[in-house]
């Protein structure tokens, strides 16, 4: 399924806004339990999202059937992801991160010819996807991979966090079609704060106390434009460009990622992470096919 030009530019921005997510979580576990960190993203920004709809006086339909969609949603989308990724940051950079996450797009691409009639895997992102992985074990380094330790836990529980996302993006086109992209993150977001709270105020009321301002702010930022402002694209271009295509806003991802810890936390990027983003990056270009097809249509506007 190819994309209008509007699809393009939110699939950048949400590119940039869930790039910037790596530096925010890098930041906050200098103060914060993986945990917390993401406890703070969800509940912040479903309270945010909440006050935008009852303002708007967005009117919407709530079923039984609805809410699983919504609880399998959060599951998928949030809940595991963020703490997977979170939890694997504590031993790996936000850079590197960033580049393993990017193995989203190779897995839903899979996923989605599997299980989404119109998202068939053709020839072009059969020879992506293989790109793709190779540059995931070249940045994690193939030594790595066959004499697992400690150090590198963090990596393959971020690989499980794109095994999660890929699911999420399948579920979503298949269940959350009734719904509109305001009504389908606030409910996610929601759903996901109403299943973590009771372990936040019993196993975490502590930390929660000691929070402050300064900390209180990072995870505002943090929150509204990685969850509120991203999960509003997120639905958006799922609706109009498809599973597929939406995964490959993970191009930008890396990149953005690496500039913001590179030029405020002073990380630096190995060869291998180097050499492996650029050739993920090949994959998700051959992936999408519009350089390499002969008929790609007249873009739409």
């Amino acid at each position: 399924m190819y994309m209008k030009n509007k699809d393009w530019i939110l699939v950048i921005l949400l590119g940039l806004f869930w790039g910037s997510s790596f530096f925010f979580v890098e930041m906050l576990l200098k103060y914060l339990s993986p945990f917390m960190i993401v406890y703070l993203r969800v509940s912040i920004a479903s309270i945010f999202l909440i006050v935008f709809i009852i303002i708007r006086g967005t009117k919407f339909k709530l079923s039984l059937k609805n809410l699983f969609n919504l609880f399998i949603m959060s599951l998928l989308n949030n809940i595991f992801p963020f703490l997977l990724i979170t939890f694997g940051q504590q031993t790996t950079t936000g850079g590197l991160a960033s580049i393993l996450n990017a193995n989203t797009s190779f897995i839903g691409i899979l996923l989605a010819s599997l299980f989404l009639p119109l998202e068939r895997l053709n020839f072009y992102r059969l020879i992506g996807v293989s790109i793709g992985v190779l540059g995931v074990i070249i940045a994690i380094g193939y030594q790595n991979i066959i004499q697992l330790n400690d150090d590198d836990l963090g990596k393959y529980l971020i690989l499980i966090a794109t095994l999660s996302y890929g699911f999420a993006g399948v579920w979503g086109k298949l269940k959350l079609q009734n719904f509109t992209p305001i009504i389908a993150a606030t409910g996610m977001l929601t759903m996901s704060t109403i299943i973590l709270t009771p372990y936040a105020f019993t196993m975490h009321l502590e930390e929660i106390y000691s929070l402050n301002f300064f900390i209180l702010k990072y995870a505002f930022v943090f929150a509204i434009i990685c969850s509120v402002f991203a999960y509003f694209l997120y639905f958006k271009i799922l609706e109009s460009a498809g599973a597929g295509n939406l995964l490959i806003c993970t191009i930008i991802i890396p990149p953005s990622s690496i500039f913001l810890n590179a030029f405020i936390l002073d990380q630096i990027i190995t060869f291998n992470e180097c050499l492996g983003l650029i050739i993920i990056i090949l994959g998700l270009i051959i992936l999408d096919g519009r350089l390499i097809n002969k008929h790609t249509p007249t873009p739409q506007k």
